[in-house]
């Protein structure tokens, strides 16, 4: 099954805070409001199979979460340097899961940039042994590279200098899934938890559960969040609109569960590499 087509022209996402301090978000373009930038948001779309790439930069810190497949490692960091050039240091890699698609090209960010890589503790182990079956990578006939990674639990946080990012457990996609939040700019950057508003995530993958990703996706949820950084597609703005889409995904998950995990009729089955599913009608969610 072809992958779905997300728009090529999403950049990425950049928080301003103005004098007075309302928070404004903005798709990247050629235009720039006259606003003073006290955090920058930037989403890099990934190429093929790989999962998309997060800059976030601070005053005092700038981190990388999600590095996609090692196979475009060196073209990611091409498309990296301009983004970080005459930003803070980049001192830390924050996986969001173990899968192949997500952190193949952590090794070698983590080389070039000198910074240390992350991901929630019970993938620690599969990394380091360069596990080939719980991360996926067999399926894409390539080899794991080993990981060498920090672990961290839900509520750690990075100190960006002008903003915090806080580690929140939602297992579901894999044991190990964790999101991101910006609570000062009500932001998720969720990883594979959400592939895009559109498309539902897997849980028949090794690790994966649907009850915790019910469960997950209903702690997003409470947050009320007014940004959702996806995986895969665009980034969901607005809190009516992030609550639509959560609302959309959890009752899929809750048809799933009571199915048995089976899928409706009329979806198709997802090819092996393919970390997010695709409903049949395509599900209307409003602008």
């Amino acid at each position: 099954m072809s992958p779905p087509t997300f728009s090529p022209y999403l950049i990425g996402v950049e928080i301003y805070a103005p004098i007075g301090g309302a928070l404004t978000v903005m798709v990247m373009d050629s235009h720039r409001l006259p606003l003073i930038v006290t955090m920058r948001l930037e989403r890099l779309p990934g190429i093929h199979h790989d999962s998309a790439c997060i800059i976030v930069s601070g005053k005092a810190a700038t981190v990388i979460i999600d590095t996609g497949t090692s196979w475009y490692q060196s073209n990611l960091l091409e498309r990296i340097r301009p983004h970080i050039k005459d930003r803070s240091e980049v001192t830390s890699i924050l996986l969001s899961h173990r899968h192949f698609d997500t952190c193949g090209a952590a090794p070698y960010l983590s080389a070039e940039l000198g910074a240390e890589i992350w991901i929630h503790e019970s993938a620690v182990a599969p990394l380091e042994g360069a596990d080939l079956f719980t991360t996926w990578a067999s399926r894409y006939g390539s080899d794991m590279p080993p990981i060498q990674a920090q672990g961290f639990s839900e509520g750690l946080e990075f100190d960006l200098g002008d903003s915090i990012i806080e580690v929140i457990h939602t297992p579901g996609h894999t044991l190990d899934s964790c999101s991101f939040i910006i609570k000062e700019k009500e932001t998720v950057i969720c990883g594979d938890l959400i592939p895009s508003a559109g498309y539902p995530t897997r849980a028949d993958m090794p690790t994966g559960n649907l009850l915790d990703l019910k469960r997950s996706l209903e702690k997003l949820k409470a947050l009320k969040p007014r940004l959702i950084v996806c995986g895969r597609g665009e980034a969901i703005s607005g809190k009516e609109k992030c609550k639509e889409v959560l609302t959309k995904h959890i009752e899929s998950v809750v048809s799933r569960i009571e199915a048995s995990g089976d899928l409706p009729d009329l979806w198709p089955r997802p090819a092996e590499t393919c970390h997010w599913l695709s409903p049949e009608p395509a599900w209307e969610i409003g602008s």
